[in-house]
């Protein structure tokens, strides 16, 4: 007998309920006879969700541990000798009687599946069911030592003596349930390591990828405040310092001559026009200042929007990111060959 938890059963239900496509670990597993595997009961749910069913109805008073025992697993079946000895007939009313044993002293109600496989080195039973008992879950109550004991006393009393089999030895297991445990255990810890291997890989990819796209980001956003902060600066100095020469020839004496006056009214027009040219100039800078600004502020909006929809792309398309990004580099690093001027036609 096996104790799995809520990680555990998935892999297990994907081993017992195989079909010809399954990626065994196990090499005695003949995939040419796996069709011939049935069910003595199968649910209309997977096994997760007929045990969450189960636990749902329960009512319990407080919420399962995450570490608790949901399904207890059994492998029932004897010697290639004592099955040879049976008619396919015989064979699947000998896992009738194992079932219906494990039913009538568990329930019905709390058995998972119970599938027959046929594709191995001998026939044999995977009997999964829910520990409950007195409306609550205790694998720990149900299976501990004593209580297997009287299992295996119990099951050849009922089951092994209708087809003349032997008991084997009080406080031992047969050599071919060791082996099936074996193999589960073997199953659970391959899908676990692969799994963390891939969870690991894809979030250490996804972060480099993030981060390179944001400091990409960040340089561009940067580099446009720059250029915008620095035209801002240029064009407020032009325009303080036409402000200041207007301001100083406000504050000249008026002259007293007449002369004096004509020349400095002709002066004061020449200057006026040219301060209305330098004003349309500035008009026009700012006008041309204000644009640049906007543009810069849309690079700046566009360049967040593209961060956005790098991300995006990243979590959905890591693996084509890392050839374009890896096809880039190539191309930068491959060796350009020039030449050295000193080569000639031919005649």
């Amino acid at each position: 007998m096996e104790k799995y938890h809520k990680t555990d059963i998935a892999p297990i239900e994907n081993e017992n309920e195989r079909d010809e496509t399954y990626q065994a670990v196990n090499p005695q597993i003949d995939f040419t006879r796996t069709r011939n595997n049935y069910n003595i009961i199968k649910r209309q749910r997977s096994y997760t969700q007929f045990i969450n069913d189960k636990i749902e109805a329960l009512d319990l008073p407080t919420k399962v541990r995450k570490d608790a025992v949901l399904m207890c697993s059994f492998v029932v079946g004897s010697d290639r000798e004592f099955f040879s000895r049976l008619s396919p007939s015989e064979q699947q009313q000998f896992f009738v009687d194992c079932t219906r044993f494990f039913a009538e002293r568990y329930g019905e109600e709390n058995i998972i599946s119970a599938v027959v496989h046929i594709d191995e080195t001998t026939p044999h039973l995977h009997l999964n069911l829910i520990p409950i008992a007195d409306g609550r879950l205790c694998a720990k109550t149900l299976f501990d030592r004593k209580e297997l004991q009287n299992l295996q006393t119990e099951f050849h009393s009922v089951v092994g003596k209708k087809w003349n089999l032997q008991r084997g030895k009080e406080g031992s297991q047969a050599k071919h349930l060791d082996t099936a445990e074996f193999k589960a255990k073997k199953i659970v810890e391959q899908a676990r390591g692969q799994a963390s291997d891939i969870i690991a890989e894809a979030d250490h990819n996804a972060e480099r990828k993030v981060k390179i796209a944001q400091i990409h980001a960040d340089g561009i956003v940067a580099s446009a405040e720059q250029t915008a902060e620095k035209t801002n600066q240029q064009a407020q100095k032009y325009l303080d310092g036409i402000v200041q020469s207007i301001k100083a020839e406000r504050s000249k004496p008026t002259p007293k001559r007449k002369r004096q006056a004509e020349e400095e009214i002709a002066l004061l027009r020449t200057e006026n026009a040219a301060l209305r040219q330098s004003k349309a100039i500035a008009d026009r800078d700012r006008s041309d200042l204000f644009e640049q600004l906007q543009k810069a502020e849309r690079r700046a909006k566009g360049k967040e929007q593209a961060f956005g929809m790098v991300s995006d792309m990243l979590a959905a398309y890591p693996d084509e990111f890392d050839a374009l990004l890896n096809k880039s580099r190539a191309k930068s690093s491959a060796p350009s060959f020039k030449s050295n001027g000193n080569d000639r036609g031919g005649k």
